[in-house]
């Protein structure tokens, strides 16, 4: 039985590919996104465009009515603005209008997309399991997400259908190119690599995740999750690598002779205005924990989901050739 999803965030680089992969399987697909916002190839696919904005509680519920279930990706990422107001009404409000829209309109399964920053993993559990952090990044970003995952479990204990899932670092092609190509972006930083215009980057692990792969995972949840769990949308554990490893990996691939270096974080203030304060203070937090992932095959994520993301360097090729079509590297 076809069903129609909403997916909120639907030109970023989730919720593109989220998109792709419900219409190319069959079913109906509903996107809330703001007038301003590059929809064309959205439109291309067959997704349905309702015009508004997550921060709107009406325009979040015209765009529920008459749905099966919603995927949630709209986020505001943390770029150079720091504005805690901003980052509460898209992260945290918004994530609550969507909520009260599917309670409202009788939606079945929702799917949040959120990150993986503010878990902690002191206590020995995998993150999958582990209690939300006492002393997580400062960031408005990493904040307001930790507040919209607890919201969402909170409902989930009311009994609500809804699971939550938790990317890393995600980068890729996307039917979106425009915002895939964002300021705030991984695909930014590797194609900048690619361009020999980037010579260090902040040291911290990453665990990259190949956009389809997330995709993939957040439908999979939709499919097959229990409600009130987590999945952890990431890579293959061996590829947590850092961002200037990354990039050398991309350049390598691609035979291209360029080299970036890994910088310490610290409290220079020059760091936080090349950076980004967000990525500075997700940076020295990372830089001190240990982070030791299980093998994929031991996690809830892979049990309950059968979630089996591809290779970093495969994922690396694949960027690499969409880039060359889309004429971004030669």
């Amino acid at each position: 039985m076809t069903s129609k999803v909403l997916v909120t965030g639907a030109t970023g680089l989730a919720g593109a590919n989220i998109c792709r992969q419900l219409i190319e399987r069959g079913d109906a697909v509903r996107a809330l996104a703001r007038p301003t916002a590059d929809t064309a190839p959205l439109v291309a696919l067959g997704v349905e465009i309702a015009a508004g904005d997550i921060t709107d509680a009406a325009d979040v519920r015209r765009a529920a009515k008459g749905c099966d279930a919603a995927i949630h990706c709209a986020a505001l990422l943390g770029g150079a603005s720091q504005n805690m107001a901003d980052f509460e009404a898209v992260n945290t409000r918004g994530t609550a209008h969507l909520l009260d829209a599917a309670e409202a309109e009788g939606l079945g399964r929702v799917v949040a997309c959120s990150t993986g920053t503010f878990f902690d993993t002191t206590t020995g559990l995998d993150r999958e399991d582990a209690p939300v952090s006492r002393e997580p990044s400062s960031d408005p970003y990493t904040l307001t997400k930790m507040a919209a995952f607890q919201d969402v479990m909170a409902r989930a204990e009311r009994g609500m259908d809804v699971v939550s899932t938790h990317p890393g670092a995600i980068y890729g092609p996307s039917p979106v190119v425009s915002n895939a190509l964002a300021i705030t972006s991984f695909n930014r930083v590797l194609l900048s690599a690619l361009r020999k215009r980037i010579e260090r980057y902040l040291r911290f692990p990453v665990s990259w995740v190949y956009a389809d792969d997330v995709a993939n995972g957040c439908i999979l949840a939709l499919d097959q999750g229990v409600a009130g769990e987590r999945y952890m949308l990431d890579g293959q554990p061996h590829d947590v690598v850092s961002i200037a490893e990354a990039c050398n990996r991309i350049c390598a691939l691609a035979g291209v002779e360029h080299h970036v270096v890994d910088v310490a974080p610290s409290d220079d203030p020059e760091l936080a205005a090349v950076f980004g304060p967000t990525l500075v203070a997700i940076a020295e937090k990372r830089d001190q924990e240990t982070d030791v992932r299980r093998p994929l095959q031991e996690t809830k994520t892979w049990k309950r989901l059968g979630y089996d993301p591809i290779s970093l360097d495969e994922g690396l090729r694949r960027t690499t050739a969409w880039l060359k079509e889309i004429g971004k590297v030669s």
